[in-house]
């Protein structure tokens, strides 16, 4: 360029003109950095200097090279600078430095994650039509930072005041997009903008935090969520001089790590990911309980460590004899806690079950009903809060079996089985001796901590100053109780020995290994009073260290509570502590001496102010900024409580939407974005302000709105289907899911209407008799026929079962006909009788070319059938019941089990598959879904996809796919019952979720799959050509087998189902009991659903298979591809064993069957049939008579495959029972 001088010129002109696009060119614009700094910077704090100091300077580079310059021209002019106040800035920036080089060890990883996100960037920095980049991702970051903060100000655009508005279309103004046709090509995933305005949210809320700018971190109890254990984080800080709480996000913890390790990756992530300045935490309140307590604590002590400002405390979110209890390292206590928070959930379901509850309480308390009401919360979260809580349970407990034995009885039938089972196992959980002692001794233990839990949950800052004096005495109290254990201890073992024997009529049962004590006594003396004495002594030292005590006390300066011996204390000690956080140390004592000066002796407010925020707002605040400072430290104690509850109802809202939380995007991300729902509403505003802005940037924005407007669906997706529960509770507290009883009342409101005597009804019929006279000519011209007795039907309140009756006709085709509504009755020998009045006098068949018969009904219905199908079988032998090529024999098994949770499970499985099947767009809706869960394996997910178009009442591993595809099934379902769709779509959807996200259903599903998976090839074959049949019966023995191994072992079988249905139902957030309720639930699974869908299919497979039937497939060694495959051919003792009578020359058949064989032995034989109605097609079969008949036989049997040419009645039957309502007036009588 130094050779074009001109051009050169010309160039360097056109760079600075103000109409030309500004480049970025590596370093940070500096009309931004202005704007950043009007925005960031109060109207009245900002100067002149300031801003050219904040444009003009870069601090990251500029600062290192002036104090590098320094130290080697005066070394000692650093000191004079550090003793300035103006250096402090400097102190802290140089301990920032410091922590941030603490985690250099996972730079690499950091190296290749910057690898990865800079090969994103490129495909949303596209070059526009002017060859200038136009950085999207950098332009989203803008537009997503404005709508976080807008939302931050909880108002809308219009509302904003014109400085700040303003300021807002300047940075729209200055986000560069690239433009042209091929621009949108790129595209911008959903996951993109989720990253990037969770990102923003959490920016939002640490600028907020950073202004105070101390800070605590509180954690709830450890989450998993698609079986990856999370740390739920929260930042409590003052803004605005209001404390604040707020969700920061959710940590990835592994219990199985160290405490030093899990710190360090938990610090790396909130200082590096999140920009956390770790040096502003003033306290740490870790929620801990079970397996992750030890961990948390180990974590929390090496944060300590590091940082000694950041004092260990308990929350205020629950009460403290509940905090310090579910920390203890007890195996029996953490058992009884588990068996509680299971308890006071069950109870959560429901008003009504809350209800029986408090009334119980009522009773045995002798307590107003008011005060057990008086904090409005949950009926877990509430009595997790009471000062008593164990007192409580203790007394209350009798009350509490009542409630569980009453639902679990269930003698009105208004619970549902699921809830009646739950509450049985908390029952007998609660009765067990080893929860009566733990709990007695529990309520004992914490006897001195009822006052001390009330002050802190509840109490004003005035009640919590003096209760700081009584920790000591408490943990003394503790030492002496430790101390004089065997004087202790025996009350309580009396106490706890009284009431175990009341809940459990008498009985009372001690551990198996307590025979290595000296009596019962001392086994609980020296397992569970002692430790839990002393752990109580240390987590009381561990959450009120001295630290904490001294912190508590600058409460003092509350003009409502400030002694003028505490404050004199703390006038000498909480400088110390604090001493580099004041702005003004060295006036700390006269600040504090002046401070209660005022309110002591001028002030005359008549309500001085008794709360911190109210506290920091007063004008006189102002000037003493010392006290300020303390008093927000104060502020985000978590041990001090809130004056509004937020952590609450922050804590409340985050529990409800985890419980319910599905998603196909990442859950922790979709949890910031339900609980900062604010953001995506006031990002749709700027969205559209920024289109205004730049018209040119529509096309790019219309598609972030599109994932905008998902990505807001599906966090309110999760509000709906809790409020929705809570209204259905509220309004029928039945324990029954929607979804459940409209399948399983069906079958109760048809034993509700079966009528004591079905003769009083006539016979129906589809046909009119002009059709019948049709339909009898070729029922004559049909020698043999089998019945088929289809699934019971309601017309007009009035239960019939459909009679229908295979045959073959002229043209040798299949036919199948409904012949008859016969009304039901309940005594089989007359309905037995009925039928065959039907079949022989009204259609004029002859009972005795009946061959076969088939039961298709199920339930209730279908074990009265089968009786009827006995009695026909022993009235005409040759009319036995086998299995029916209708239906396949896996999806029998599951259809006609007799246990309830089977059969509701097996058609809940088959209603859902119909219902998306019948919707082309619903199927579409779960095709796409479907490659979201398998992310790391494309090929299954498209396996799986494709059998989504199968006949599924003849699939043999249909609850294998649904098992494999019950997370897509389930999140298609979600959103649809939160899209527009019709409100019956939308409704039935959210039932069917209902139904899919039960654990009975969940571990149903895996057990059938599993033991289909036994019968899978035997349900093949029985649907496949005859060469596939004969293989069936020669491998039915081998199966038989099986089934009985599994049965043998069904403990180690169900162990394995179990822990899968657990995983499969964790995936769906499905609710799980505690792992100290899980056996006794395991156990009645293992009874009520493996070992009775075994059983049943052992007993089925027999009953279907009989000797008779399997004679009757032995037959089909006459198809001539069988015979060919056979090595002597067909032999006489197949074809002769059952059939002979049917033979219309039996002299002939040796001669006949050798004749045959030849034919198709031959080597020029050619094509060889496979089916029966092929062979029966011969040219020359009447010359094979006997044989002709036999096939003749076999073509109508219930297990002859339907071929191509079947016919189905002139009228469906299957349409006619999908009709929502069926008249009398559309049949006729018989």
């Amino acid at each position: 360029m130094q050779y074009f001088g001109n051009i050169n010129t010309l160039l360097r002109i056109m760079c600075v003109l103000p109409s030309t696009a500004l480049e970025h060119c590596g370093e940070t614009m500096r009309h931004k950095i202005f704007q950043d700094y009007l925005r960031e910077t109060p109207s009245k704090d900002r100067s002149s200097c300031l801003a050219m100091l904040k444009v003009g300077t870069n601090f990251n580079r500029d600062l290192d090279r002036m104090v590098a310059q320094c130290l080697k021209v005066t070394p000692k002019a650093l000191e004079g600078l550090c003793l300035d106040k103006e250096s402090k800035s400097l102190v802290k920036h140089t301990e920032t430095n410091m922590e941030l080089e603490y985690h250099k060890e996972g730079l690499e990883d950091s190296e290749k994650q910057q690898s990865t996100d800079q090969k994103d960037d490129q495909l949303l920095n596209v070059v526009d039509a002017n060859g200038h980049y136009g950085d999207n991702r950098q332009s989203l970051e803008v537009v997503f930072g404005q709508a976080t903060r807008l939302a931050r100000k909880n108002c809308s655009f219009s509302e904003l005041s014109k400085e700040d508005h303003d300021l807002l279309l300047q940075d729209l103004s200055m986000c560069h997009w690239a433009g042209g046709e091929g621009w949108c090509t790129s595209g911008i995933k959903e996951k993109d903008v989720l990253d990037g305005l969770v990102k923003s949210i959490r920016q939002a809320i640490l600028s907020e935090a950073q202004e105070s700018p101390f800070f605590s971190l509180i954690t709830d109890k450890v989450v998993t969520l698609t079986e990856k254990k999370y740390l739920p984080t929260f930042i409590r800080y003052v803004a605005n001089c209001v404390p604040k709480v707020e969700l920061l996000g959710l940590l990835p913890f592994d219990d199985g790590c160290d405490g030093e390790a899990q710190s360090k990756s938990i610090e790396a992530i909130l200082t590096e990911d999140w920009g956390l300045q770790m040096n502003c935490c003033r306290g740490q309140a870790y929620m801990r309980a079970g397996a992750e307590s030890s961990c948390l604590k180990k974590m929390s002590l090496n944060i300590l460590e590091r940082y000694p400002l950041a004092v260990i405390t308990p929350s205020e979110s629950c009460g403290l004899a509940y905090w310090l209890v579910a920390s203890l390292p007890c195996a029996p206590v953490t058992r009884v806690l588990e068996v509680v928070e299971d308890l006071l959930m069950f109870f959560d379901q429901s008003p009504r079950l809350e209800g029986e509850l408090a009334q119980a309480g009522d009773v045995l308390l002798n307590t107003p009903r008011e005060a057990l009401a008086e904090i409005p919360e949950t009926c877990c979260s509430r009595w997790k809060k009471r000062e008593d809580f164990f007192d409580i349970l203790v007394d209350t407990l009798e009350g509490v079996l009542s409630c569980l034995d009453s639902v679990s009885l269930n003698a009105g039938g208004i619970w549902g089985g699921t809830m009646s089972v739950h509450a049985g196992i908390l029952a007998r959980a609660v009765r067990d001796s080893d929860f009566v002692f733990t709990l007695v001794i529990l309520k004992n233990a914490c006897t001195p901590l009822r006052n001390c839990s009330t002050v802190f949950r509840c109490g004003n800052p005035a009640d919590i100053i003096c209760e700081v004096d009584k920790i000591a005495p408490i943990v003394e109290s503790l030492s002496n109780a430790l101390e004089n254990i065997n004087l202790v201890h025996p009350p309580w073992f009396e106490e706890a020995t009284q009431l175990a024997a009341k809940v459990a009529y008498g009985l009372v049962s001690f551990p198996e290994n307590f025979g290595s004590y000296a009596s019962p006594e001392a086994y609980y003396r020296e397992t569970l009073s002692r430790p839990v004495l002393s752990s109580l002594m240390e987590e009381l030292k561990h959450n009120f260290s001295e630290s904490h005590l001294n912190a508590l006390k600058v409460l003092s300066l509350l003009p409502t509570c400030n002694p003028q011996a505490v404050v004199l204390e703390l006038a000498e000690n909480a400088p110390n502590a604090y001493q580099a956080d004041l702005p003004e140390p060295d006036t700390v004592r006269q600040d504090v001496d002046n401070w209660a000066g005022f309110w002591k002796e001028k002030c005359q407010e008549a309500s001085p102010p008794a709360s911190i925020s109210e506290t920091l707002l007063h004008p006189e605040s102002q000037g003493h900024p010392n006290v300020s400072t303390l008093l927000k430290i104060a502020a985000v104690l978590p041990s001090v409580s809130m004056e509004c509850d937020l952590m609450k109802t922050t804590l409340n809202s985050m529990r409800a939407f985890l419980e319910n939380c599905f998603s196909k995007n990442n859950k922790t991300d979709i949890l910031m974005l339900h609980m900062h729902h604010a953001a995506l509403q006031a990002l749709e505003e700027v969205l559209n302000k920024c289109i205004d802005v730049d018209p040119d940037s529509r096309l790019f924005l219309l598609q972030v709105q599109q994932n905008v407007e998902s990505l807001k669906l599906e966090s309110e997706m999760e509000i709906v289907i809790v409020e929705e529960n809570n209204s259905a509770d509220s309004q029928e507290p039945t324990g029954v899911h929607p979804a459940s009883a409209n399948m399983v009342n069906e079958e109760h409101t048809a034993d509700e209407q079966k009528p004591a005597d079905g003769g009083q009804r006539m016979v129906l019929s589809f046909y009119s008799p002009s059709v019948r006279e049709e339909i009898l000519k070729e029922l004559w011209d049909s020698q043999f026929f089998t019945v088929i007795m289809e699934q019971a039907t309601d017309v007009e309140g009035e239960r019939y079962i459909p009679i229908c009756v295979r045959y073959l006709d002229k043209q040798d085709t299949q036919c199948e006909e409904t012949v008859a509504l016969v009304p039901y009755c309940e005594d089989p020998a007359a309905f037995a009788d009925a039928m065959e009045t039907v079949l022989s006098e009204k259609w004029g068949l002859n009972m005795e070319f009946c061959r076969g018969q088939s039961v298709l009904s199920t339930g209730s219905f279908g074990a009265l059938l089968r009786s009827v199908s006995a009695i026909v079988s022993q009235k005409y032998p040759l009319a036995t019941r086998s299995v029916s090529s209708s239906v396949s024999l896996n999806v029998w098994l599951a259809r006609s089990s007799p246990t309830p949770s089977v059969a509701r499970c097996a058609a809940t499985a088959e209603k859902i598959l119909a219902w998306f099947a019948k919707d082309a767009e619903l199927q579409a809706q779960l095709e796409e879904i479907i490659p979201w869960m398998f992310p790391h394996n494309e090929g299954e997910g498209n396996e799986l996809r494709d059998k989504l178009t199968g006949d599924w009442a003849k699939s043999h591993d249909v609850f294998e796919v649904v098992a494999d595809l019950l997370e897509s099934i389930a999140l298609s379902l979600h959103e649809t019952a939160r899209s527009r769709r019709a409100e019956p779509d939308r409704r039935k959807a959210q039932e069917l979720c209902i139904a899919v996200r039960d654990f009975e259903f969940v571990f149903t599903i895996v057990a059938l799959k599993n033991v289909m998976g036994v019968t899978k090839n035997l349900s093949q074959s029985l649907q496949g050509k005859p060469l596939d049949m004969l293989s069936a019966v020669n491998g039915l023995p081998a199966l038989l087998a099986s089934l009985n191994e599994v049965k043998g072992n069904i403990g180690v079988h169900h162990d394995t189902w179990f822990t899968e249905a657990r995983s499969l139902a964790a995936k769906l957030q499905v609710r799980l009991l505690h792992p100290a309720l899980e056996d006794p639930l395991s156990e009645h699974f293992r009874d009520t659903v493996s070992l009775k869908a075994v059983e049943h299919s052992i007993a089925e497979v027999t009953d279907l298979l009989s000797d008779h039937a399997l004679s009757a497939m032995r037959c089909l060694t006459i198809v001539p591809y069988v015979l060919s495959k056979m090595e002597g051919g067909c032999m006489e003792d197949d074809v002769t064993c059952i059939y002979k009578e049917d033979l219309p020359d039996m002299g002939s058949l040796a001669g006949e069957l050798k004749a045959w064989n030849s034919k198709w032995k031959d080597p020029i034989a050619g094509y060889l049939p496979t089916t029966v109605l092929d062979t029966l097609k011969v040219s020359d079969i009447r010359c094979f008579c006997n044989i002709e008949t036999l096939l003749r036989v076999l073509v109508v049997l219930p297990f002859s495959r339907k071929e191509s040419t079947f016919r189905q009645g002139k009228k469906s039957l299957q349409a006619f029972m999908q009709q929502e309502k069926r008249s009398l007036s559309e049949l006729h009588t018989l």
